[in-house]
């Protein structure tokens, strides 16, 4: 009846309006709620690409030469021909610009070449290292063996021009990480002598002859010394002179030598 007169009229009573309201709301909500029923969840997102690598070698190690590429130099140092080891590393260091263990070795050869000044020869393989150490925190990453060297590097290098600050920062640098060198804690004593704190001289002396007496030193080490020859070496060490006054390198030499 009340549909019937608001048809007739041409006007909506207030209950027809309420019931139109009410079929408006209806109309727009079922089709809303069937629509979240059935629309599966959006799919998850995407993880963003990681980011490339940034620095000049691609997978974060240094972009060495191979085996048979090195080799020649390598030999060529281990039998002492300096010259003919620089003449080498100098052309795989232009064949390989990202390669840090390239420039460790051509501090090596510069540093010990005995035909070099003593001072001339520490600069000269002080600019290697530093080039070494660049390309290392580049991102060309150093692996284990050519990183102590480089930094047992800086410290003979250091050691000669008598800076023994700036030597313990690189060797005490290697001890963070290598724990277990009889040469390293040998050259720290050396670096501590150097700027006379006397303690750490004997501290560290000790920490050599204990590390010798149990034969430990890194798997890749070149080179291993007795314990006999680390207390040789400590009578004449240009750096020990106050370390030989005290009285604790005396009971250390009578108690290592008494073992």
């Amino acid at each position: 009846m009340v549909w019937h007169f608001a048809r007739h009229t041409g006007r909506w009573t207030r209950t027809a309006r309420a019931y139109a309201r009410a079929a408006l709301v209806l109309l727009v909500a079922v089709p809303a709620l069937v629509a979240c029923k059935e629309d599966p969840p959006p799919p998850p997102a995407k993880p963003a690409p990681s980011a490339a690598p940034s620095g000049p070698c691609a997978d974060g190690k240094s972009e060495d030469p191979t085996t048979s590429q090195f080799k020649p130099a390598q030999n060529a140092f281990h039998e002492k021909e300096y010259a003919r080891a620089k003449e080498l590393l100098t052309a795989l260091a232009k064949r390989y610009p990202n390669s840090a263990s390239v420039r460790v070795w051509q501090g090596d050869a510069a540093l010990f070449d005995s035909k070099t000044p003593l001072v001339e020869a520490a600069d000269q393989g002080l600019v290697f290292y530093k080039q070494a150490l660049e390309l290392h925190e580049q991102g060309c990453g150093l692996p284990d063996y050519e990183r102590y060297y480089m930094r047992m590097g800086f410290g003979y290098a250091y050691l000669r021009k008598k800076q023994g600050k700036q030597a313990l920062l690189h060797l005490k640098a290697a001890e963070k990480e290598f724990n277990n060198s009889s040469g390293l804690f040998y050259n720290i004593a050396r670096a501590y002598c150097r700027e006379d704190n006397v303690d750490q001289c004997v501290a560290y002396f000790e920490k050599t002859l204990v590390n010798a007496k149990a034969l430990k030193k890194p798997d890749f080490l070149r080179s291993h010394y007795s314990l006999a020859s680390w207390i040789s070496r400590s009578r004449t060490q240009s750096e020990f002179v106050k370390l030989r006054r005290d009285k604790r390198y005396r009971d250390l030499l009578a108690k290592y030598k008494g073992d």
